[in-house]
């Protein structure tokens, strides 16, 4: 017989956690400034820039919104949505760590969009200075990605909701009901009209 007992590591409280901490950190990191420039323009002076997270990756807050849906869903899902929604959570924060070590690895073109707005140049030299967000950023990945594997891992000993076992227990009597061929008696007539159903 298996033991399907879930791990004090595994429970639903300990998925949400997971995920609400992931998800709301990338969000918070995402409004956050990740780089300054002092650009370089010959003799003009341009002012400092900042580059906020959703311009240097524009991909991080719709992976943190989708990664937050999948981790409250993943409370109410079934057996197999629950692997479904932990493959989603996996590349959610994979997602997550790769767009952060992409601008941490290069900044000047995470960058290029901003300093083109100030500039008029698709490129400028200058000191380019990266905040600890994107680092920031790169630890809510992997807290989502650690989501997805304990939901994996630990998602199919979790008991189904109560309420969802409750109607599915009322509609097989409903149908074990219909499918009766023998005499309905008096009290099953009215349980039947009860229910909205004609028992002629």
């Amino acid at each position: 017989m298996t033991n399907t007992k879930t791990p004090r590591w595994g429970t639903k409280r300990v998925v949400m956690l997971l995920g609400l901490v992931g998800a709301v950190l990338a969000l918070a990191t995402s409004t956050r400034i990740w780089i300054t420039v002092q650009p370089e323009v010959g003799s003009v002076k341009i002012p400092l820039i900042e580059v906020a997270g959703s311009d240097a990756s524009a991909a991080i807050a719709a992976l943190a919104v989708v990664a937050l849906a999948g981790s409250l869903a993943a409370l109410i899902a079934g057996k197999v949505a629950r692997y479904i929604i932990a493959g989603i959570l996996l590349l959610a924060g994979g997602g997550i760590i790769a767009s952060s070590v992409a601008v941490l690895a290069n900044p000047v073109s995470a960058s290029a969009t901003k300093v083109g707005e100030a500039t008029g140049l698709n490129t400028a030299g200058g000191d380019y200075q990266v905040s600890f967000w994107p680092y920031v950023a790169v630890l809510a990945g992997v807290l989502l990605v650690l989501n997805a594997l304990v939901l994996a891992i630990a998602g199919h000993t979790w008991a189904g909701s109560k309420k969802y076992a409750r109607d599915n227990a009322a509609a097989a009597a409903q149908r074990d009901s219909a499918n009766s061929t023998g005499p309905i008696d008096e009290i099953d007539g009215w349980d039947s009209l009860s229910r909205g159903d004609d028992p002629t």
